[in-house]
């Protein structure tokens, strides 16, 4: 059965033809993770798991140190960039939804426990459904979609 959502390498030519932006000369980690241009690509959150710490935060309100990340999801309900580390090297991942894709959405609380700065209390996760040789569903792919926070945060 085809999949009914898009996942592919982080790359220029997959930026341009899956969300539509075009990264001026030279594809780099540093112009893709600023914050105005993870804002321009319509991304609106984050979750950061660094070194030192974990940050789950509105992304115009985080600092993006690439040296300290181990994992870093960047998000809105439909796309999600990924970045992760892969012992030294950094590899990264492009999640696009298409309107038809099965899904199951599940609501989970969040600690405050390792976040050093303002935090989510609540995070809304989509289970992609995909479907193997018998026809048996199983969860192909997780994504968070949104961040809850408290009020005046």
């Amino acid at each position: 059965m085809k999949k009914k959502y898009k996942l592919k390498v982080l790359n220029k030519e997959n930026i341009l033809e899956l969300l539509g932006y075009e990264i001026p000369d030279k594809f780099t980690l540093d112009k893709l993770l600023k914050r105005e241009t993870l804002i321009d690509i319509g991304l609106e959150e984050t979750i950061i798991y660094n070194y030192d710490s974990v940050v789950s935060d509105r992304i115009e309100n985080v600092e993006i140190d690439i040296e300290n990340i181990i994992e870093a999801r960047f998000f809105n309900k439909e796309k999600e960039i990924r970045i992760f580390r892969d012992e030294k090297e950094i590899d990264g991942t492009i999640f696009i939804e298409k309107s038809d894709s099965p899904y199951i959405e599940r609501t989970v609380l969040l600690s405050s426990l390792y976040q050093k700065q303002s935090c989510a209390y609540k995070l809304d996760l989509k289970k992609y459904i995909d479907y193997d040789e018998d026809n048996q569903a199983y969860i192909r792919y997780t994504k968070p979609s949104k961040l809850y926070f408290k009020e005046g945060k």
